[in-house]
């Protein structure tokens, strides 16, 4: 594959491509082409080990492509410029003594070498990007799956081997530490489910938490009661709901339609037999942090 298509809305109908892959009930599923233009500058793209190569190779020339200075250097050396400070840098295998942000790329040491890298991801792709300049080394890793660790785990093989250092196995370490933290998934998620199959009773009757709730940074989201079953509807999301089953009281066990977005506990707030709010949760790959949601 040796072109680069720009935009999320153009990739469902290209040639030579790969599908987009993620869990559902933990089990690995192919998923539609998700459409993110409107975040296009961070994860829209979609390239090929070819094209970035070249992107890799001027990247590591200070912005020279094929005999020419494409991007200033000092716009270059800009970018690998420390703007935040995120930890000391210490890896599994390495103690580091620094790790900083630049713009748009990580900056950390490893083995004494400044390693410039990013990660990034999408619904159904995850991808690296990682160069050592003073070794003109570039490594550019593309898996079609959100759900893999392959991603991480390769670079560092392929770096420890490039550079001499003894072999580690960062594939069995990545392997193990997935494998337990999907063990723990599964074991919560029968937990909950076997609360769901108990059909405990809510402390309102269902319709009651129906009605127009709004967040001021996502907008407007709806809840409502659809053949017995109560499902939030989400205005920038109109293709999705989420399931909302009852754990007694005022929480609920909440799955998405859309795989990508997981399951979580989003609870109710209730104050003298109204509801007031509800925090939305959705899988950490998409967003970390919770969204309250308060009835208009």
């Amino acid at each position: 594959m040796t072109r680069t298509i720009a935009l999320s809305k153009d990739l469902p109908a290209a040639s030579n491509k790969a599908t987009p892959h993620t869990l559902k009930d933990f089990n690995l599923t192919s998923i539609p082409f998700c459409q993110i233009d409107n975040l296009a500058p961070a994860g829209s793209v979609s390239s090929s080990v070819n094209d970035l190569s070249k992107w890799v190779l001027m990247q590591l020339d200070e912005g020279m492509s094929a005999g020419k200075q494409v991007i200033p250097r000092k716009v270059i050396r800009q970018t690998r410029y420390p703007h935040s400070i995120m930890g000391n840098g210490s890896t599994i295998f390495n103690k580091g003594h620094f790790a900083l942000y630049g713009l748009g790329v990580e900056l950390e040491e490893y083995d004494g070498r400044e390693i410039v890298s990013h990660t990034g991801g999408v619904n159904g792709f995850v991808s690296s990007v990682t160069m050592i300049p003073e070794e003109k080394l570039g490594i550019v890793i593309l898996t079609n799956t959100d759900q893999n660790e392959l991603f991480e785990a390769l670079k560092w093989e392929i770096m420890d081997a490039y550079l001499g250092l003894p072999y580690r196995n960062y594939s069995g370490v990545f392997w193990k530490g997935s494998q337990n933290y999907l063990a723990t998934a599964k074991k919560k998620d029968s937990a909950w489910m076997d609360s769901v199959s108990l059909h405990l009773r809510t402390e309102l009757p269902l319709a009651t938490y129906t009605g127009s709730y709004s967040n001021g940074v996502y907008g407007n989201m709806q809840v409502v009661l659809e053949n017995g079953e109560l499902r939030m509807k989400f205005s920038h999301h109109p293709n999705m709901y989420a399931k909302l089953e009852s754990l007694g009281g005022n929480r609920f066990y909440a799955t998405f339609s859309d795989p990508e977005f997981s399951k979580a506990i989003f609870p109710f707030q209730v104050e003298n037999q109204q509801v007031k709010s509800v925090v939305v949760k959705v899988a950490d790959f998409i967003e970390f942090n919770p969204y309250e949601f308060t009835r208009n």
